[in-house]
């Protein structure tokens, strides 16, 4: 995707934006999920899946010639049984291309090692264009480039054509083992070796030392007296012929699949770490470009917690204290254009006698708990909170409350300034503030509007009962 946007261009993209922004919160998460909602409307993703059927068609057609040549090697070295086996022709020529493309393989992996930007070779860029060669469309194309540009794929490529290579030359050695197998069940056979300069010792030392670990799974060495035997005429005797059958069996088993099944298993395990490493290099600018649509400064979240159906509601414990604190009024979150104390709105005695109980204001958290902590130890008898009826009362405002009421025998609420002044704003919201009140329990009355009403409220002039 990457790819193609540098060169042709951006996409149209709302949708797929949309969807990977609500889908990870991580940026290379959104990435993915973009360029695959994109991939699949511009039919990469089908390709893909096309690429990927061809890769397996590839290897399961290279498994197959594996097998064919691995039983043609072994009746190509047995023969049709006319002519007497020589052992170590037979033995090299089963496991002598097979150790020396081993021996390559290890120098390539430690070559690719030693360098700090690894490749994968031709064999691996051989696998990754291959199944390219089969459908030139621009999408087919494009594939095995944009996974060779992914940073540390040819670290992953390298353990993978490994895997594949190592599963390849042990399927062809266990069907060369099985065609051996078969020819030496049906088919009788001499075995000899043959020399003219070396002595038969150094046949013994090398038949003793190959059997040595095909021995302990169980297959025949030949004794010394065999070897000696073999080396004179071709051996005919029937434990002769089984110790010699036995001993080229067990040497391809352990010398040859062992070894490939075992690299194969380990480039597989590698292969999946390799890739589960893989990222994205989001340094380029390809990305750089994306960062602010999938990753915005701030984005609208909506709302993540819901209103509660039921409000909680003031239990009143300071209503069944005997000895309670005098009227005391606060101020929750105020406008700046709201003045407090109250007598510093100028508004003469009336003012006045509203600021001599004046407790503070409640606009930061800490404030709010110094308020509880002081109403919990002396919990007033009349406490009257002023609050901005232009504000839209919320739940934070309205726990508050039912805080402060849970601290005071009884609890009014003032609409500050909603006696002398009218707005669009605050008619609207008194009746929010009505309704907010009423869901925490209160009775319609506990609002109070007026200057006047609040401070002969506070005074006692004016005392109802909440129900």
């Amino acid at each position: 995707m990457r790819r193609h946007e540098e060169r042709h261009g951006a996409l149209e993209d709302h949708a797929a934006v949309a969807a990977a922004r609500a889908a990870a919160p991580e940026f290379e998460a959104r990435v993915l999920h973009r360029a695959r909602k994109l991939g699949v409307r511009e039919g990469w993703h089908d390709a893909i899946l096309r690429w990927h059927g061809r890769v397996r068609l590839l290897l399961a057609v290279a498994a197959v010639l594996a097998l064919v040549l691995g039983f043609g090697a072994a009746a190509g070295v047995l023969g049709d049984g006319g002519r007497a086996v020589n052992v170590v022709w037979a033995l090299g020529g089963l496991l002598g291309v097979n150790l020396f493309s081993l021996l390559l393989w290890i120098l390539a992996t430690l070559l690719s090692r030693g360098g700090r930007g690894a490749r994968t070779g031709v064999s691996g860029g051989l696998w990754l264009r291959l199944p390219s060669f089969f459908e030139r469309s621009p999408a087919a194309t494009e594939l095995p480039l944009a996974l060779g540009g992914l940073p540390g794929w040819s670290r992953a490529a390298s353990w993978g054509v490994g895997a594949a290579g190592h599963a390849l030359w042990a399927l062809a050695l266990l069907a060369a083992a099985a065609g051996m197998l078969a020819l030496l069940a049906m088919r009788r056979y001499g075995f000899v070796w043959e020399t003219t300069i070396l002595p038969s010792g150094v046949f013994a030392w090398l038949v003793d030392a190959l059997g040595r670990l095909p021995a302990l799974l169980g297959f025949p060495v030949p004794d010394a007296a065999t070897i000696v035997a073999s080396g004179d005429a071709p051996m005919l005797e029937e434990s002769g012929r089984r110790a010699w059958s036995g001993w080229l069996l067990g040497a391809l088993l352990v010398y040859g699949v062992l070894p490939r099944a075992v690299l194969a298993l380990a480039c597989m395990v590698l292969w999946r770490r390799s890739l589960q490493r893989l990222r994205l290099d989001l340094s380029r600018p390809g990305y750089a470009r994306l960062r602010p649509l999938l990753l915005p400064d701030s984005e609208r979240i909506g709302v993540r917690d819901p209103e509660p159906a039921v409000m909680p509601r003031p239990v009143r414990h300071a209503a069944r204290l005997a000895g309670s604190g005098g009227p005391a009024l606060v101020a929750l979150e105020l406008g700046g254009d709201l003045a407090w104390p109250p007598s510093a709105g100028g508004g003469g005695s009336v003012s006045a006698g509203l600021a001599a109980f004046d407790a503070g204001r409640l606009d930061s958290r800490e404030q709010r708990r110094e308020a509880l902590a002081r109403f919990g130890a002396q919990p007033p008898c009349r406490l009257l909170v002023a609050v901005d009826p232009r504000r839209t009362p919320d739940r934070g405002n309205l726990g508050v409350i039912a805080g402060l009421a849970d601290h005071a025998v009884e609890t009014r609420v003032w609409a500050l300034g909603a006696g002398d002044s009218s707005g669009e704003a605050m008619e609207s919201r008194l009746p929010q503030w009505r309704e907010g009140l009423a869901r925490l329990g209160f009775a319609p009355e506990v609002l109070i509007l007026g200057e006047t009403a609040a401070r002969d409220w506070l005074e006692g002039r004016e005392l109802e009962r909440m129900p």
